[in-house]
């Protein structure tokens, strides 16, 4: 028996049918953790509007996530749907489940853009009838390898073919994961990222409280080094700077925030020892509240080869503290509309990097800065209230 793969194999819509009920939108992505675009994701479930949205989560890696039980607790579910030889008839078992409107394919690493488009394919043979590929990373890490030209080529097609829609988190992003000419194709739209101001402002607030006490010692530079264990992060690159740093005479220290892998940290440790700065590295995990980390800090330090649109870069220029950062796409983009960052190439050397910091970190951001950095991102495309109005959009 041959199986026809139409609009309406899960959701018959007699004529005058009209929607009851919230849109349920299908979420699909590798895993939920404290980086990348998931806290955003978190963060938009918490703004939705129950009756409008009902926001659900498929988790491809199967493994259990930081923001599980948050998400429950805020009305959404997780769904681990591990991507292996069963992942299509789970996956459609999943979708006669939940039967959502519509399935967003979460493209976090252009690793599993052909995972992304088997997913989109899976939901169009169910029915779904708004299939969204949401391109959330930089081009393939591979480069121009014969395996990632192939994986880029198949994952295309894919998505050409399955994708009703394709949302990209930055221009440059979209560019390397799709085409040069994506502005011709209606499907297209580029969606920044958005930072919740709430906590910036509490964050900038309790900044103005300490200061005013002297809690902090101000001859200290405070360098801060956001990025989960990736080799793209290039975090040995951060050591290297910090120990050119210190060699200036420079009272400076180095914060790895971020999940943390027990090998990535002990060479970590190992090449800081090598460099004298053991001493001056430390190593805090996972961090809840961010502004407040970044508000306290002197510096955010990036060295990522490869992002999509970096949003701690945007929480930093939010709260005023300082950026240095290699020369990404994405955050060029962010460069054009905000102050407070400046771009170094990666080849360029460890000494121009300290050079650059001890310049950027040599008169820190007054209380009235950092309430104007808020005041500016408030006026930019980079705020949630923009992020929740064009996504939701999109699903509707």
């Amino acid at each position: 028996m041959r199986v026809v793969a139409t609009d309406a194999w899960f959701h018959h819509r007699p004529s005058g049918w009209r929607r009851r009920g919230p849109i349920t939108v299908l979420k699909v992505l590798n895993r939920m953790e404290r980086s990348g675009i998931h806290p955003g994701a978190v963060n938009l479930l918490r703004r939705l509007d129950q009756d409008e949205f009902r926001l659900l989560f498929a988790v491809t890696s199967g493994a259990a996530g930081a923001f599980d039980g948050e998400i429950r607790a805020l009305g959404g579910e997780v769904y681990h749907c591990r991507a292996d030889w069963r992942f299509p008839w789970s996956f459609l078992r999943l979708l006669r489940q939940v039967r959502p409107d519509v399935v967003q394919a979460e493209v976090v690493q252009a690793d599993v853009t052909i995972l992304s488009g088997v997913v989109l394919a899976l939901a169009r043979l169910g029915g779904v009838r708004r299939r969204v590929a949401y391109l959330a990373d930089a081009p393939d890490r591979h480069g121009d390898s014969l395996g990632g030209r192939v994986r880029r080529i198949v994952g295309r097609l894919l998505l050409d073919r399955f994708a009703t829609h394709l949302v990209a988190v930055s221009e440059a992003v979209m560019r390397g994961l799709w085409r040069e000419n994506w502005r011709l194709d209606s499907r297209c739209r580029v969606i920044y990222h958005g930072v919740e101001l709430e906590p910036v402002g509490v964050a900038i607030a309790a900044r103005r409280r300490a200061e005013e006490l002297a809690e902090d010692d101000q001859e200290l530079v405070t360098i801060v080094h956001v990025a989960c264990p990736d080799s793209a992060k290039s975090r040995d690159r951060a050591v290297e700077i910090l120990a050119a740093l210190r060699g200036r005479s420079v009272n400076a220290r180095l914060l790895f925030v971020g999940r943390q892998d027990a090998a990535e940290t002990a060479r970590l440790v190992a090449l800081a020892s090598r460099r004298g700065v053991a001493d001056h590295v430390e190593f805090i995990g996972e961090v809840l509240e961010i502004p407040r980390l970044l508000v306290a800090a002197s510096l955010l330090l990036v060295t990522s080869r490869h992002e999509g649109l970096t949003g701690i870069v945007l929480e930093a220029c939010a709260v005023g503290t300082p950026v240095l950062c290699a020369d990404l796409p994405g955050v060029d983009e962010i460069a054009r509309l905000l102050p407070g960052v400046t771009i170094l190439p990666l080849r360029i050397s460890d000494a121009v990097w300290a050079d650059t910091a001890e310049m950027l970190t040599a008169v820190p951001p007054t209380i009235d800065q950092r309430r104007e950095a808020m005041r500016l991102l408030r006026r930019s495309p980079f705020t949630m209230e923009h992020w929740q109005r064009d996504i939701t959009a999109v699903w509707s």
